[in-house]
């Protein structure tokens, strides 16, 4: 047996083939975080207020806006804010939240913003939780 008589690789079919799965896996790559959201999403550890979390939309923001309201705010107890924050939600969204706030002007300033109460409330809760 010579080597003629062996079936040569065919190089442009394994070239192409070759760019075809990668340029595949570059696509997959990309698309990833669009198709799995929640695969890609920062973990935290789980605490008591994780309930008043879901209605963060994100919480990475929520905790630097919280934080300058710790730190204007005098003597934050968490756990009674965040019973006061459950009241006010009543098992309602937190959009109907807001809208009771703002028709009743309940606004907490935070260096130079006008937030509704519930959201710095909220806010103020997640600065506290990430504390250490």
């Amino acid at each position: 047996m010579s080597v003629a008589d062996k079936t040569p690789i065919v190089r442009r079919s394994f070239i192409s083939g070759l760019m075809g799965v990668v340029a595949l896996m570059g696509i997959a790559a990309l698309e990833a975080p669009r198709l799995f959201p929640g695969l890609f999403a920062k973990r935290y550890p789980p605490t008591a207020f994780d309930d008043l979390f879901a209605l963060l939309t994100d919480r990475e923001n929520a905790i630097r806006i919280g934080t300058v309201l710790v730190q204007t705010g005098r003597g934050l107890d968490v756990r009674s804010m965040a019973a006061e924050l459950r009241r006010k939600l009543g098992g309602h969204s937190l959009a109907v939240a807001i809208a009771d706030d703002l028709a009743h002007s309940r606004l907490i300033e935070a260096q130079g913003w006008l937030l509704p109460e519930c959201v710095g409330e909220l806010c103020a809760i997640a600065a506290m939780a990430e504390r250490p």
